[in-house]
């Protein structure tokens, strides 16, 4: 009886390898999500605005046009017009813009909305478009954006202008809204 009663011990080591690969994978994961949220955001440096209407919950379905210091669209991180190849030949910028147009509405991601304009009903893209330009821009580089969004054939009725609140070179703040 005195073996039973004997206890067995034994050193057991824990293999840590799988909890570190889950670890690993879940950082990966994470990284990969916070990444993709920002996908269509180039690196800028926004104007400063001296009043502002926070962007709290933009919708999911707003297409992102980024302008980039030199001039050049950049859409879904691709260059649709260069300045230095395309010049004063702004039809990418147009074609850009039809493409978005077909390609939301064709997966429904874009709606349409009939306006009576001049006595005639036309169909308007009732969802908003986001132009973010660089602080140094020169500002035709946007016009030009905005005149083709008003075109008939591409009709985005709702355009959207990125703002800062702070000027990343400076430092400065915007004042409350409301105060001098």
């Amino acid at each position: 009886m005195s073996d039973v009663s004997k206890l067995v011990q034994q050193n057991v080591e824990m293999d840590m390898t799988p909890m570190i690969d889950c670890v690993f994978l879940l950082m990966i994961f994470f990284v990969l999500v916070i990444d993709l949220s920002q996908k269509n955001l180039e690196d800028l440096i926004l104007p400063r605005a001296v009043f502002q209407e926070p962007d709290d919950k933009p919708p999911e379905n707003r297409p992102i046009i980024n302008v980039l210091q030199n001039g050049s669209v950049v859409y879904n991180q691709a260059v649709a017009y260069d300045p230095k190849v395309h010049g004063k030949n702004y039809a990418p910028i147009k074609e850009l813009l039809l493409n978005i147009r077909k390609v939301g509405l064709a997966t429904k991601k874009l709606h349409l909305k009939e306006e009576n304009i001049g006595g005639k009903m036309v169909p308007l893209i009732d969802d908003p478009i986001l132009i973010r330009a660089d602080k140094w821009t020169e500002w035709h580089f946007v016009g030009e954006i905005m005149k083709q969004c008003s075109q008939p054939e591409i009709a985005f009725w709702k355009v959207e202008l990125a703002m800062s609140e702070n000027d990343k070179e400076t430092g400065e703040k915007n004042k409350a809204k409301g105060t001098n």
